[in-house]
């Protein structure tokens, strides 16, 4: 199971991941993918490990793959 999250963590703001419920964050987009206030809705993929959906608030839907991150 990951976690996700968009805030702060070690002084980076990002979109994050975490597979050990918290213990470390792995960022999964970069200072080159950044869009605005996207904190509103972050999701899974229940069929996709690994797979997330970040709504952008008026900018589309991005997915991040594991493979991706």
């Amino acid at each position: 199971m990951s976690i996700y999250l968009v805030a702060q963590a070690g002084g980076v703001h990002g979109v994050f991941r975490s597979d050990d419920r918290g213990g470390k964050w792995v960022r999964i987009n970069d200072d080159a993918h950044q869009y605005g206030w996207i904190g509103k809705i972050i999701t899974d993929d229940p069929r996709v490990y690994g797979r997330a959906y970040l709504a952008t608030n008026g900018r589309g839907v991005l997915v991040a793959d594991l493979r991706d991150s």
